[in-house]
């Protein structure tokens, strides 16, 4: 999901280039709606259950110009073989023949907001004569969706006079998680900084016995801070009550990605694995904070190195200009 957001950084450009284009997005279709409601795009294209069927569709469409944004194997052969004059991938040397305009992808940053995922992808725009200009990702809500997500708060007993915190519980995997019991004691730091605070716990419905082992490890006064119950039933419900929250605190993931697109103060810790310069973007720099191990301990490579006192101070300061 993280890539299809950054992804879409170009569109604007492409639109304010070419005013009077149609703009097609091929993806897989479980990804789609993180798009839906994006008014640069014109029509989805699905990736089908077999490459005969999604060329298919692909010429059908009869493209002038295919920006091959994955350039992998299979996508580079489909811009090959769709017909488009202007074939632009990413140069590798297995793939380069199927492009006639390969773009290397440059070493160095032009800004410190973005990162390499949305500079290398903003490069794909030069053969178009589109120079570089500092975008960011950005989702889009439909007023039903607000009115939906106060319709969430509500049945919990909230609203958005609250101090709402979103959590980023944990990571995709394992190895992208925060270790459970130092995000216990992240959450009780918050609450002994902004114990009006109400926090909301996002987490996939795979990890619940994660979060009932999170949840039994606070104290029953901090257990009052958290929202126990609170559910969303999709990335679109998810984002648009992430929207209404004050600020997003947590694990470098979809939903960090999420609340930065929506321009919500994010507190992002990230795994070891993880480089800051692919995926500390920000359009907010004076509010949002992304904090790594290797700030602390340069040469360090475990998430058992990074614990919360280590980054108490930026926290409070995050909070102190987040929530009132």
């Amino acid at each position: 999901m993280g890539d299809v957001l950054v992804t879409s950084t170009i569109l604007p450009l492409l639109k304010n280039k070419f005013p009077d284009s149609e703009i097609s997005f091929l993806l897989e279709e479980k990804h789609a709606q993180i798009l839906v409601g994006n008014p640069y795009i014109d029509h989805f294209i699905f990736f089908k259950d077999s490459f005969h069927k999604t060329l298919s569709e692909v010429k059908n469409q009869k493209f002038d110009i295919v920006i091959d944004l994955y350039s992998k194997i299979e996508t580079g052969i489909l811009t090959l073989l769709s017909g488009a004059k202007t074939r632009i991938g990413f140069f590798k040397n297995y793939t380069q023949f199927l492009y006639n305009f390969p773009v290397k992808r440059a070493t160095n940053l032009k800004s410190k907001n973005t990162t390499f995922g949305i500079e290398h992808r903003l490069q794909m725009l030069e053969p178009l004569g589109i120079d570089f200009q500092e975008t960011f990702p950005k989702i889009y809500l439909s007023e039903e969706e607000i009115e939906n997500a106060h319709r969430i708060l509500s049945e919990n007993g909230l609203s958005v006079d609250d101090n709402l915190i979103m959590l980023s519980t944990f990571g995709s995997s394992e190895e992208k998680t925060y270790p459970i019991e130092y995000m216990a004691e992240v959450i009780k730091y918050i609450f002994q900084c902004k114990p009006n605070s109400k926090l909301l716990c996002n987490y996939m419905p795979f990890q619940e016995d994660l979060f009932e082992e999170l949840y039994n490890q606070l104290p029953e006064d901090v257990k009052k801070l958290v929202i126990k119950n609170f559910r969303t039933k999709s990335l679109r419900e998810f984002a648009a009550v992430a929207s209404l929250c004050k600020c997003l605190i947590g694990n470098e993931g979809g939903a960090t990605n999420v609340s930065k697109s929506l321009k919500i103060p994010t507190f992002t810790i990230f795994s070891p694995q993880i480089q800051l310069e692919d995926w500390a973007w920000t359009s907010n720099p004076k509010m949002d904070r992304f904090l790594h191990v290797k700030d602390f301990i340069p040469n360090s490579e475990s998430y058992s190195d990074f614990k919360p006192n280590y980054f108490e101070k930026e926290l409070k300061e995050f909070l102190d200009k987040t929530i009132s």
